[in-house]
């Protein structure tokens, strides 16, 4: 079978027999395109580690399907009939999904965009976990706590919404958002600002004149993805005692942003430690297992790296 799989697939041999009745654990991403994702990578691993200590999980397989948007009310059908037990949602199904699925657990309520869904008796449950992967990449990866401390997103797209939520949540000090497109980034303070806490907004012109000593800085949008990308900011202008997160990754090096940011002694991770850890979290909610957060970020790093 290849590596990426279409809907259309689930007639073939290896689902065949594969039925509400079926005891193998199932799991898939979707998303269009999705030839580029390394979930499959990363949580095939992990299953491999779970299955070691539950019999359960011995045959279970994660895999890749690409998934038209206005085709995912009915694919979901079909994955939920095939009974896969979950699915994780990428670009550009994660505000689709809150239009199609009926019932949500709060994380995805709150960020308004859904990345895992949970098969119940009765269909889907929606959550996000691309705030867990956020935190988590700063917590653990960048060894920075976010209560009490300064914060900057650029970017004020989908991939903000769930950093948003969660930073917002773990008590931050102040939360600064730079957009480019202003009624946009309007819409998005308006979306998450609240009587408890005010989201100051800017545009990215001389953003590096705003950045506060030790501020947690996480690129949200899609620069750095390209050879020709310049780094998002000039981090030659900003305090060293700043940490980098780059939501971004690409395959064959580090991101731009992440090169300029190192050489000048900031901190800073790429997004293949969201990626992990965002995937680790699903697999949780799934397997009620422990998060394999990092043995999932050293299997992606060994596969394009070479190193851990």
């Amino acid at each position: 079978m290849s590596e990426i799989l279409k809907p259309s697939d689930l007639i073939c041999e290896e689902f065949s027999t594969q039925n509400s009745n079926s005891q193998r654990k199932l799991f898939a991403v979707f998303g269009k395109p999705i030839g580029h994702s390394l979930s499959p990578l990363m949580q095939n691993k992990a299953l491999e580690e779970i299955a070691k200590s539950d019999a359960k999980f011995i045959d279970a397989k994660y895999y890749a399907f690409e998934v038209n948007p206005e085709n995912l009310a009915e694919v979901l059908e079909m994955f939920w009939e095939k009974n896969f037990t979950g699915i994780n949602l990428t670009i550009p199904h994660k505000e689709v999904a809150m239009k199609v699925v009926q019932d949500f657990d709060s994380s995805a309520l709150s960020a308004k965009a859904c990345n895992t869904l949970l098969r119940t008796p009765t269909g889907w449950k929606g959550y996000n976990t691309d705030g867990f992967g956020v935190r988590a990449s700063i917590e653990q990866g960048l060894k920075k706590n976010i209560e009490n401390a300064s914060v900057v997103i650029l970017g004020a797209g989908g991939a903000s919404r769930g950093a948003t939520v969660e930073i917002i949540n773990a008590g931050c000090k102040s939360l600064l958002v730079a957009n480019r497109n202003q009624d946009r980034l309007k819409k998005f303070i308006d979306d998450f600002e609240s009587d408890n806490f005010t989201i100051q907004g800017s545009t990215l012109e001389n953003i590096e004149e705003k950045i506060p000593n030790g501020a947690i800085i996480i690129n949200a949008t899609s620069v750095g993805l390209k050879d020709s990308d310049k780094p998002i900011i000039d981090f030659s202008k900003i305090p060293n005692d700043c940490v980098f997160l780059d939501m971004p990754y690409r395959r064959d090096n580090e991101t731009t942003s992440v090169i300029s940011a190192r050489k000048n002694s900031i901190q800073a991770e790429n997004g293949l430690a969201m990626l992990a850890w965002q995937g680790a979290k699903s697999l949780s909610i799934w397997t009620d297992k422990q998060l394999y957060g990092s043995l999932m970020l050293n299997t992606l790093k060994e596969h394009l790296y070479g190193h851990k």
